[in-house]
């Protein structure tokens, strides 16, 4: 049996080293090709400054790239990672690059093997001083009332609310509204809780998020003047008669539309009472509004009317 000898270990050296070395690479290779990559979108979480705000609009969200064996990046969720942009160092406005942060929580904090990298990485910000301002709150409607009916009346609980943000953005706002109030079917007063829309994402609610809005809901009503209004005369006594057509008036009246409409094909009317008039004569007599009820009448003419009346009343029964 040929003995062992060490320096035969040297023999070709450059060959044995050439030999691990591709060996090596083979092996690195091959666990390289055993790795995956997985995107993941995480919340991203902002750290706010009480002194100053982002005047840049930044995502909701971050791209997390998991890198690592595929029972590994598979294993994990978005609740295993936090993606966080912590603007709380800075003391004067300008304009950053601030990185973001990533934290491995819950399963994924074990996975040392595992790569984590945020897409993007950092972001630009303006950051300007923060300041706060209170605006009025306005309405916001969509849809009808019944037809025939109006909104009257309406209140807003609160109707301004204290808002804070960049100085450039607020001092931009005029005023804020709510979510859109549903009138769509409604005859009755209502009341109903609607949100407060700020619609700029840099801005924050610093008082009430919610409102309470209170309706009242009537009958529409208009006024219209009605002219040509025939005067109709009653009472008058068998065996007596007028001696002339009586004059039309006129008469301004408020109702709803369906009123009004039913009386534009009849029903507006004035009377004069003549049931005091005995005989033949000429007589002053007044003229009373005869229109349906619900109708309010704010005024008419004439007021009296002159009539001539002839022949003989008929004699009363003993």
């Amino acid at each position: 049996m040929p003995r062992f000898r060490p320096e035969r270990l040297l023999d070709d050296w450059a060959a044995k080293v050439l030999s691990l070395v591709a060996a090596g690479a083979i092996f690195a290779f091959f666990q390289l090709n055993r790795l995956e990559e997985r995107p993941l979108s995480v919340t991203l979480t902002v750290l706010e400054n009480e002194q100053f705000s982002s005047a840049t609009v930044y995502p909701d969200s971050v791209t997390l790239v998991l890198r690592g064996e595929p029972d590994a990046i598979y294993a994990v969720g978005e609740d295993d990672f936090q993606a966080t942009l912590d603007l709380r160092g800075f003391e004067v406005g300008g304009t950053y690059r601030v990185p973001v942060s990533v934290l491995a929580r819950g399963a994924a904090a074990s996975m040392d093997s595992m790569e984590v990298s945020a897409e993007p990485r950092e972001l630009s910000l303006v950051l300007e001083p923060r300041v706060s301002r209170r605006l009025d709150v306005l309405p916001s409607f969509r849809g009808y009332l019944e037809p025939g009916y109006e909104l009257a009346d309406f209140t807003l609980e609160p109707s301004s609310v204290e808002v804070a943000g960049p100085a450039s953005v607020v001092d931009g706002l005029a005023d804020l509204s709510t979510e859109p109030v549903e009138l769509s079917g409604r005859s009755e007063d209502f009341d109903l809780r609607v949100r407060i829309v700020v619609d700029q994402p840099l801005v924050d609610y610093v008082s009430a998020e919610w409102a309470q809005f209170s309706a009242e809901v009537r009958k529409a009503v208009v006024y219209r003047t009605f002219e040509d209004v025939p005067i109709q005369a009653s009472g008058l006594a068998d065996g007596l008669s007028l001696a002339s057509d009586l004059p039309a008036g006129s008469a301004r009246v408020l109702a709803t539309r369906a009123e009004l409409d039913a009386m534009d094909a009849g029903g507006a009317s004035l009377r004069a009472d003549l049931s005091g008039v005995a005989g033949a004569g000429v007589y002053t007599v007044a003229v009373t509004p005869a229109f349906p009820d619900g109708v309010s009448v704010e005024s008419w003419q004439p007021l009296v009317i002159t009539i001539t009346v002839t022949g003989q009343a008929a004699a009363e029964d003993q």
